[in-house]
């Protein structure tokens, strides 16, 4: 099963370029195949192309919210069954209810999750 999870496609959704490199490096450490985006937009448009098995998605983004976002990529073909972490900064209880309602797997805040807990929740739900 590890060798099935390492060639999984994540697309990083993250306009933070210190984060950005942080997470792309260590996905690409673990094995997985990285598609990064900085915007919204390009997110999904890269989701279209590329068909990741998984989603890390930052809320604030420079085009547009992180939800918006997510709610385009929901409407595109493969996108209403694509699996989603969000991965931000922000904490508020209204942003963990839109998060449930478009469907999105897990809420992490940056500051509480280490790059390995991160790793150990994207294998743990590419596992489900």
């Amino acid at each position: 099963m590890p060798g099935d999870i390492a060639k999984k496609k994540i697309l990083l959704i993250e306009d933070d370029v210190f984060m950005g490199q942080l997470l792309g490096q260590a996905l690409e450490r673990a094995g997985f195949e990285l598609i990064a985006a900085k915007t919204g937009t390009e997110g999904i448009t890269k989701f279209q192309e590329g068909k990741p098995d998984i989603i890390l998605l930052d809320l604030i983004l420079p085009d547009q919210n992180g939800f918006d976002a997510l709610r385009q990529i929901r409407r595109v073909p493969g996108g209403a069954e694509a699996k989603v972490l969000v991965l931000s900064n922000l904490a508020r209880e209204s942003q963990f209810e839109e998060a449930k309602r478009l469907g999105v797997v897990d809420y992490l805040v940056k500051v509480n999750f280490s790059l390995d807990e991160v790793l150990a929740k994207i294998n743990e739900t590419l596992a489900k």
